[in-house]
Protein backbone atom coordinates (compact mmCIF):
# COMPACT_ATOMS: atom_id res chain seq x y z
CA UNK A 1 0.00 0.00 0.00
CA UNK A 2 3.01 2.53 0.94
CA UNK A 3 4.60 1.66 -2.52
CA UNK A 4 1.16 2.17 -4.15
CA UNK A 5 0.53 5.66 -2.64
CA UNK A 6 4.50 7.06 -3.45
CA UNK A 7 3.67 6.14 -7.14
CA UNK A 8 0.68 7.78 -6.75
CA UNK A 9 1.85 10.96 -5.44
CA UNK A 10 4.81 10.75 -8.23
CA UNK A 11 2.29 10.60 -10.82
CA UNK A 12 0.59 13.58 -9.61
CA UNK A 13 3.46 15.50 -9.66
CA UNK A 14 4.78 14.32 -12.72
CA UNK A 15 1.04 15.80 -13.91
CA UNK A 16 1.32 18.75 -12.51
CA UNK A 17 5.27 19.66 -13.85
CA UNK A 18 4.16 17.88 -17.75
CA UNK A 19 1.17 20.20 -17.35
CA UNK A 20 3.21 23.55 -16.29
CA UNK A 21 5.50 23.29 -19.08
CA UNK A 22 2.65 22.51 -21.42
CA UNK A 23 0.82 25.95 -20.30
CA UNK A 24 4.11 27.68 -20.61
CA UNK A 25 4.70 25.79 -24.00
CA UNK A 26 1.30 26.83 -25.38
CA UNK A 27 0.23 30.02 -23.69
CA UNK A 28 -0.01 31.95 -26.93
CA UNK A 29 2.83 34.49 -26.00
CA UNK A 30 5.46 35.80 -28.23
CA UNK A 31 8.73 34.42 -27.81
CA UNK A 32 11.21 36.96 -26.98
CA UNK A 33 14.22 37.07 -29.07
CA UNK A 34 17.77 38.29 -28.11
CA UNK A 35 19.68 38.60 -30.49
CA UNK A 36 18.12 38.96 -33.63
CA UNK A 37 19.69 39.16 -36.58
CA UNK A 38 18.59 40.62 -40.26
CA UNK A 39 21.73 41.70 -42.50
CA UNK A 40 23.60 43.44 -40.48
CA UNK A 41 21.14 44.84 -38.35
CA UNK A 42 21.18 43.04 -34.87
CA UNK A 43 18.34 44.01 -32.19
CA UNK A 44 18.87 43.31 -28.33
CA UNK A 45 16.22 42.63 -25.95
CA UNK A 46 15.57 41.98 -22.13
CA UNK A 47 12.67 41.31 -19.84
CA UNK A 48 13.54 43.55 -16.50
CA UNK A 49 10.51 45.23 -15.95
CA UNK A 50 11.26 46.05 -12.84
CA UNK A 51 14.57 47.74 -13.54
CA UNK A 52 15.51 51.69 -13.72
CA UNK A 53 18.26 51.41 -16.28
CA UNK A 54 19.12 48.78 -19.32
CA UNK A 55 22.52 49.41 -21.45
CA UNK A 56 24.23 47.41 -23.84
CA UNK A 57 28.25 46.95 -23.81
CA UNK A 58 29.68 45.61 -26.88
CA UNK A 59 33.09 45.10 -28.26
CA UNK A 60 32.39 46.90 -31.43
CA UNK A 61 31.70 49.79 -29.68
CA UNK A 62 34.56 52.54 -29.28
CA UNK A 63 36.09 52.34 -26.08
CA UNK A 64 37.00 55.52 -23.95
CA UNK A 65 40.44 54.46 -22.84
CA UNK A 66 40.10 51.42 -20.29
CA UNK A 67 36.17 52.67 -19.94
CA UNK A 68 34.06 50.53 -22.24
CA UNK A 69 31.13 52.56 -23.91
CA UNK A 70 27.33 51.59 -23.38
CA UNK A 71 24.25 52.31 -25.25
CA UNK A 72 20.67 52.70 -23.26
CA UNK A 73 18.21 50.69 -24.57
CA UNK A 74 14.46 51.86 -24.17
CA UNK A 75 12.24 50.19 -22.68
CA UNK A 76 9.09 48.86 -24.22
CA UNK A 77 5.64 46.79 -23.32
CA UNK A 78 5.50 44.41 -20.87
CA UNK A 79 8.75 45.67 -18.95
CA UNK A 80 11.21 44.56 -22.15
CA UNK A 81 14.22 46.29 -23.35
CA UNK A 82 15.29 47.12 -26.30
CA UNK A 83 17.94 48.65 -28.81
CA UNK A 84 18.67 47.93 -32.46
CA UNK A 85 22.64 48.43 -34.23
CA UNK A 86 22.66 49.10 -37.30
CA UNK A 87 25.66 48.34 -40.28
CA UNK A 88 27.30 46.14 -38.20
CA UNK A 89 29.97 44.60 -40.68
CA UNK A 90 30.11 40.26 -40.61
CA UNK A 91 32.24 39.39 -38.05
CA UNK A 92 31.64 37.48 -34.46
CA UNK A 93 30.77 40.11 -31.79
CA UNK A 94 30.59 39.49 -27.99
CA UNK A 95 28.14 41.80 -25.45
CA UNK A 96 26.38 41.99 -22.40
CA UNK A 97 23.94 44.22 -20.84
CA UNK A 98 24.15 46.20 -18.00
CA UNK A 99 21.02 46.20 -15.62
CA UNK A 100 20.76 48.72 -12.85
CA UNK A 101 24.83 48.87 -12.88
CA UNK A 102 25.42 44.97 -12.60
CA UNK A 103 27.02 43.39 -15.35
CA UNK A 104 24.48 40.43 -16.93
CA UNK A 105 24.38 37.99 -19.88
CA UNK A 106 21.56 37.55 -22.49
CA UNK A 107 19.13 35.16 -20.97
CA UNK A 108 17.89 34.38 -24.25
CA UNK A 109 21.34 33.89 -26.04
CA UNK A 110 22.84 30.41 -25.16
CA UNK A 111 26.04 31.40 -26.70
CA UNK A 112 28.50 32.23 -23.99
CA UNK A 113 32.50 32.90 -24.16
CA UNK A 114 34.76 33.43 -21.11
CA UNK A 115 37.74 36.03 -21.13
CA UNK A 116 39.47 35.87 -18.19
CA UNK A 117 37.21 36.20 -15.28
CA UNK A 118 34.62 37.63 -17.94
CA UNK A 119 31.86 35.81 -19.58
CA UNK A 120 29.99 37.51 -22.50
CA UNK A 121 27.34 36.47 -25.13
CA UNK A 122 28.14 36.33 -28.83
CA UNK A 123 26.41 36.88 -31.59
CA UNK A 124 27.57 36.12 -35.01
CA UNK A 125 26.99 37.75 -38.52
CA UNK A 126 27.38 36.00 -41.73
CA UNK A 127 29.43 37.32 -44.82
CA UNK A 128 32.37 36.55 -46.44
CA UNK A 129 34.75 38.47 -44.07
CA UNK A 130 33.28 35.92 -41.65
CA UNK A 131 32.36 32.51 -43.26
CA UNK A 132 35.47 30.86 -41.99
CA UNK A 133 34.31 31.28 -38.05
CA UNK A 134 31.69 28.95 -38.69
CA UNK A 135 31.97 25.20 -38.87
CA UNK A 136 31.14 24.22 -42.37
CA UNK A 137 30.45 21.11 -44.34
CA UNK A 138 34.79 19.81 -44.92
CA UNK A 139 36.29 17.36 -43.54
CA UNK A 140 37.37 18.22 -39.59
CA UNK A 141 40.42 18.12 -37.45
CA UNK A 142 40.42 16.74 -34.12
CA UNK A 143 41.25 18.56 -31.32
CA UNK A 144 42.96 17.04 -27.95
CA UNK A 145 43.57 18.37 -24.36
CA UNK A 146 47.17 16.71 -23.25
CA UNK A 147 49.02 17.35 -20.60
CA UNK A 148 53.13 17.33 -20.87
CA UNK A 149 55.53 17.24 -18.03
CA UNK A 150 57.16 20.41 -17.24
CA UNK A 151 60.37 19.44 -14.97
CA UNK A 152 61.63 23.17 -15.30
CA UNK A 153 58.24 23.64 -13.23
CA UNK A 154 57.68 20.82 -11.19
CA UNK A 155 54.45 19.45 -12.35
CA UNK A 156 52.11 18.40 -15.48
CA UNK A 157 51.12 20.85 -17.69
CA UNK A 158 47.90 21.36 -20.19
CA UNK A 159 48.01 22.42 -23.94
CA UNK A 160 45.54 22.05 -26.68
CA UNK A 161 46.42 20.54 -29.65
CA UNK A 162 44.82 20.68 -32.91
CA UNK A 163 45.73 17.82 -35.66
CA UNK A 164 43.84 18.32 -39.31
CA UNK A 165 41.49 15.85 -40.65
CA UNK A 166 43.13 12.65 -41.93
CA UNK A 167 46.16 12.98 -39.62
CA UNK A 168 45.03 9.66 -37.50
CA UNK A 169 45.30 7.29 -40.87
CA UNK A 170 48.16 8.98 -42.43
CA UNK A 171 51.87 8.68 -42.40
CA UNK A 172 52.84 12.36 -43.46
CA UNK A 173 54.50 14.98 -41.19
CA UNK A 174 53.52 18.34 -41.32
CA UNK A 175 54.76 21.42 -39.85
CA UNK A 176 53.75 22.52 -36.84
CA UNK A 177 52.46 26.02 -35.49
CA UNK A 178 52.66 27.31 -31.74
CA UNK A 179 50.09 29.24 -30.85
CA UNK A 180 50.60 31.42 -27.68
CA UNK A 181 47.61 33.27 -26.11
CA UNK A 182 47.09 37.11 -25.04
CA UNK A 183 47.95 37.95 -21.39
CA UNK A 184 44.60 36.96 -20.06
CA UNK A 185 44.55 33.76 -21.84
CA UNK A 186 44.86 30.33 -21.72
CA UNK A 187 45.42 26.69 -23.88
CA UNK A 188 41.72 27.28 -23.81
CA UNK A 189 41.63 30.99 -25.74
CA UNK A 190 42.79 29.83 -29.32
CA UNK A 191 39.76 27.71 -29.37
CA UNK A 192 36.86 29.27 -27.63
CA UNK A 193 37.66 33.04 -28.47
CA UNK A 194 39.45 32.48 -31.84
CA UNK A 195 37.56 29.63 -33.66
CA UNK A 196 40.94 28.58 -34.38
CA UNK A 197 39.58 25.05 -34.85
CA UNK A 198 37.31 26.33 -37.50
CA UNK A 199 39.21 28.89 -38.96
CA UNK A 200 41.90 25.99 -39.67
CA UNK A 201 39.34 23.98 -41.39
CA UNK A 202 38.09 25.63 -43.37
CA UNK A 203 41.58 27.21 -44.48
CA UNK A 204 42.93 23.73 -45.20
CA UNK A 205 39.65 22.39 -47.13
CA UNK A 206 39.85 26.02 -49.26
CA UNK A 207 43.52 25.42 -50.04
CA UNK A 208 44.21 28.33 -48.28
CA UNK A 209 46.74 26.78 -45.65
CA UNK A 210 48.16 23.83 -45.38
CA UNK A 211 47.35 20.75 -43.09
CA UNK A 212 49.49 21.48 -40.56
CA UNK A 213 49.55 20.76 -35.98
CA UNK A 214 48.58 23.52 -34.31
CA UNK A 215 49.77 23.28 -30.38
CA UNK A 216 48.10 26.26 -27.91
CA UNK A 217 49.79 26.78 -24.87
CA UNK A 218 49.08 28.21 -21.57
CA UNK A 219 51.57 31.48 -21.02
CA UNK A 220 50.67 31.45 -17.08
CA UNK A 221 53.17 29.41 -15.33
CA UNK A 222 51.92 29.79 -12.37
CA UNK A 223 48.55 28.24 -13.50
CA UNK A 224 49.03 23.88 -14.92
CA UNK A 225 45.67 24.83 -17.12
CA UNK A 226 42.75 26.98 -17.29
CA UNK A 227 40.73 27.51 -14.70
CA UNK A 228 38.64 24.98 -13.37
CA UNK A 229 41.20 22.22 -15.34
CA UNK A 230 43.58 21.79 -13.21
CA UNK A 231 44.14 20.61 -9.09
CA UNK A 232 44.29 24.40 -8.37
CA UNK A 233 40.26 24.42 -8.43
CA UNK A 234 37.94 26.30 -8.80
CA UNK A 235 39.20 30.23 -9.00
CA UNK A 236 38.26 33.43 -10.33
CA UNK A 237 40.75 33.61 -13.05
CA UNK A 238 43.05 37.38 -13.27
CA UNK A 239 44.66 38.71 -15.95
CA UNK A 240 48.24 39.67 -14.58
CA UNK A 241 49.37 36.60 -12.89
CA UNK A 242 52.32 36.15 -10.39
CA UNK A 243 53.99 34.45 -13.48
CA UNK A 244 53.55 37.47 -16.27
CA UNK A 245 56.62 38.87 -17.29
CA UNK A 246 59.12 36.52 -15.25
CA UNK A 247 60.56 34.72 -18.62
CA UNK A 248 59.29 30.86 -17.26
CA UNK A 249 57.34 29.88 -20.40
CA UNK A 250 60.09 31.21 -22.63
CA UNK A 251 62.41 29.59 -20.28
CA UNK A 252 60.89 25.92 -20.41
CA UNK A 253 59.28 26.00 -23.71
CA UNK A 254 61.55 23.53 -25.45
CA UNK A 255 59.96 21.36 -22.70
CA UNK A 256 56.36 21.85 -25.46
CA UNK A 257 58.54 21.27 -28.40
CA UNK A 258 59.92 18.26 -26.67
CA UNK A 259 56.51 16.71 -26.18
CA UNK A 260 55.11 17.43 -29.53
CA UNK A 261 57.92 15.70 -31.37
CA UNK A 262 58.15 12.64 -29.46
CA UNK A 263 54.32 12.41 -29.68
CA UNK A 264 53.12 14.11 -33.43
CA UNK A 265 54.73 13.04 -36.73
CA UNK A 266 56.41 16.43 -36.71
Amino acid sequence: MKILKTFTVALILSFAVVNAQESLDFSGKKELVSPEVKGGSVTFRLKAPEAKSVKLMGNWLPSKGWEPTTLDLQKKEDGIWEITQDNLQPDLYTYSFIVDGVKVDDPNNVYLVRDIANVMNMVYIDGPKSENYKVQNVPHGTVSKRWYPSKGLKTDRRITIYTPAGYENSKEKLPVLYLLHGVGGDEEAWMTLGRASQILDNLIAQGKAKPMIVVMTNGHTSNAAAPGESAKGFYKPVMMTPDVFNADMETYFKEIIDFTESNYRV
